[in-house]
């Protein structure tokens, strides 16, 4: 079993917004290793909220393992984050039937649920090289869409 990693410091009254630094965040993936978002900062990132029982999450999976393999080697990094994981068994569960080759990090957090106004899922955040949000998505995103936030977040005309 995971444990929940606590976040560094008093809790943020901060919520994800376009224009701002994401919410930090320490999280554990299925192996313990902690993934701290303020070192994720500074190159393109994609934070994808999910968890095991999602419909329309299937969909994003392909378009992220799409933009990864279009933009790995150009630093885009890829976080999911499964909302319902506190434990490593749903996180290998998840990531061996898509067969992901990104992290999955165990996201069953209170905090980190309130700073991102997960009510529900699919959620994906754009963060671009300078640390901040540029676009997030609520539940459906159409191919075309995802791809031009993809652009955006490398560097690309939006």
């Amino acid at each position: 079993m995971l444990a929940s990693v606590a976040r560094p410091g008093p809790a943020a009254a901060e919520i994800a917004a376009v224009g701002k630094p994401p919410p930090a965040f320490a999280l554990p993936d299925e192996t313990g290793e902690v993934y701290r978002l303020p070192e994720l900062l500074g190159k393109p990132l994609i934070l994808y909220f999910t968890h095991n029982m999602c419909h329309y999450c299937t969909q994003i999976i392909g378009f992220l393992k799409r933009a990864h393999e279009a933009h790995a080697g150009d630093g885009l990094t890829i976080i999911t984050i499964n909302v319902l994981a506190d434990s490593d068994k749903l996180i290998r569960r998840y990531k061996d039937q898509f067969s992901l080759p990104f992290p999955m990090l165990a996201g069953k957090n209170v905090q980190l649920l309130r700073d991102y106004e997960v009510n529900y899922v699919p959620i994906v955040v754009f963060v671009g090289k300078d640390g901040l949000v540029r676009h997030i998505e609520h539940h459906y995103v159409l191919p075309e869409d995802f791809d031009r936030e993809v652009q955006e977040i490398m560097g690309g005309s939006s």
